[in-house]
């Protein structure tokens, strides 16, 4: 796996975030968990981007998405996505492996 240690913060920062929602770290302290869970959400999305490229199941040529594709793509499972496939010009569901 590669960008492990980004993997790794972003992880630590989504789970301290929700120990603080949960325990009810007080009003003030709700807000900044809130606002660190959504960036440490944003992080795992960014590294998910970043750290894999895809295939289409239909024509196999290999490709990388953007942060919004990776969003919006629906999910068929671990590693599979039904996304734009730039050599076929239509959704294909893609399988993700590690770049």
């Amino acid at each position: 796996m590669k960008n492990k240690g980004y993997f790794a913060a972003s992880m630590a920062i989504v789970a301290v975030s929700l120990i603080m929602i949960f325990v009810g770290a007080g009003n003030n302290k709700i807000i900044i968990s809130i606002l660190s869970l959504f960036a440490g959400l944003i992080m795992l999305i960014h590294w998910s981007t970043i750290s894999y490229k895809w295939i289409c199941e239909k024509c196999g040529e290999n490709f990388e998405i953007n942060m919004w594709q990776n969003i919006v793509g629906i999910n068929g499972g671990v590693n599979y996505k039904k996304l734009y496939c730039p050599k076929c010009k239509q959704r294909n569901w893609a399988r993700g492996i590690s770049k």
